[in-house]
């Protein structure tokens, strides 16, 4: 017989003594017999409440294991869907190019194989066409004389005009009408050549 077998026999043994008798004494040994008894009744708590840990610990791993399955789940959910939008947006890029194919154009001829010139193609007029535009812009300014002025456009490409003011036009602000007279001109030259020899 082991001595644990022995203590919980002689435990029972005064455990009954105790209950025939009604004596609570318990001698020394009973006493220590008792203590070795508390000892292993408490390291048997002690398992069984690791053991209680170990099941909770091991329905954690379960708990956790079930949120990582759910999370690869969402995650192959959002690959599918990012697949099916990639596919979406193929679809929709072929579709375009179908539908550029079929307006006569493709996506290479959507360019100019030759670029325009970055230099604007100036018209050609006369000089005497020239001097009338200058004349007739100049003409609607207010205080403009109705007689005594002249506009006159010389030289061939580049061209200039210059502006004589007679004794006729009366008293006006000769330096502001050839300053205007300057800008329309400046602004017509970028537009215009002269198309005959000059006079």
């Amino acid at each position: 017989m082991t001595r644990l077998q022995k203590l919980l026999a002689r435990k029972q043994q005064n455990g009954s003594t105790l209950a025939h008798t009604g004596n609570p004494k318990m001698s020394n040994e009973d006493e220590r017999s008792d203590l070795g008894i508390r000892t292993i009744i408490a390291l048997l708590s002690g398992r069984k409440a690791n053991e209680a840990i170990d099941e909770g610990e091991r329905k954690d791993r379960k708990t956790n294991e079930a949120i990582d399955e759910e999370e690869r789940k969402d995650r192959e959910s959002n690959e599918a869907f990012d697949e099916e939008e990639r596919e979406h947006r193929e679809a929709n890029e072929a579709f375009d190019e179908e539908e550029r194919e079929d307006r006569g154009t493709s996506a290479i001829s959507l360019f100019p194989q030759h670029p325009a010139s970055a230099i604007p193609v100036k018209q050609k007029k006369t000089a005497e066409e020239l001097e009338a535009m200058i004349h007739q812009d100049l003409s609607q300014l207010e205080g403009w004389p109705e007689r005594g002025v002249k506009v006159t456009v010389y030289g061939f490409n580049p061209w200039n005009s210059m502006l004589t003011i007679g004794v006729e036009a009366g008293p006006v602000p000769r330096a502001d009408l050839q300053g205007l007279c300057d800008i329309i001109t400046e602004r017509l030259k970028r537009l215009y050549v002269i198309d005959a020899v000059p006079r």
